[in-house]
Formats: structure tokens, C-alpha cells, sequence
């Protein structure tokens, strides 16, 4: 395949041991594919496909099953974000009490 364009049907496997198949889209894991295959619709961005035997290169409908990503609760995205501004004080406050001393 090196030095000629990838059609349609082409298929690859990148280092990080995904496989990929050329759509008329362009490069599309393998696996999401398959998922949306299996639910008779594209998948959704908020939905991820996992390979149940660990094996990315087994893209078997039974190996493959879609789920949704979680998002994070705005209650947690804001204790997050505070815990972070009262580290960054205290470092200012340890700062400022180097450059009095």
C-alpha cells in the first residue's frame, strides 16, 4: 500500500495496535464501525466502543459492544476547580511570604 492512495475498503493497523478501515469519510477506527453496524446507526460522540476480550484487532460484532462516556456532574467539575485555585493561593501565599523574608 505504500506510495498509493487508499480506497475505499483499505485497511491498516496504526502502532498503537488499532485497526482502521477506510470509509468514504476517510480513516475510521474498525471498531466503531462494527458498533454502529450493530445498532443500525452511527454512533454518537459520547459513545465508545470497548473490545470485551481486550483484543483491538478482534473487531467481531460479539467482541465489540458501544457505550456511553459518563459526564462528569458540574458539582464536580466545580469542586475540581476550586480545589485548584485554593492550591494556587497557597502557593501565591508561600510565595510572597519567601520574597518577605
Amino acid at each position: 500500500m505504500r506510495g498509493q492512495k487508499a480506497r475505499v475498503g483499505d485497511e491498516r493497523i496504526s502502532p498503537n495496535g488499532y485497526h482502521y478501515t477506510r470509509t468514504a469519510k476517510g480513516w475510521e477506527l474498525t471498531g466503531r464501525l462494527v458498533g454502529a453496524a450493530k445498532l443500525g446507526r452511527d454512533l454518537l460522540p459520547t459513545e465508545r466502543v470497548r473490545y470485551l476480550n481486550g483484543d483491538r484487532l478482534d473487531n467481531s460484532e460479539d467482541n465489540v459492544e458501544v457505550y456511553v462516556v459518563k459526564q462528569g456532574s458540574n458539582n464536580k467539575k466545580r469542586a475540581r476547580i476550586e480545589a485548584k485555585i485554593e492550591d494556587l493561593q497557597a502557593q501565591l501565599e508561600e510565595l510572597d511570604a519567601q520574597e518577605a523574608s
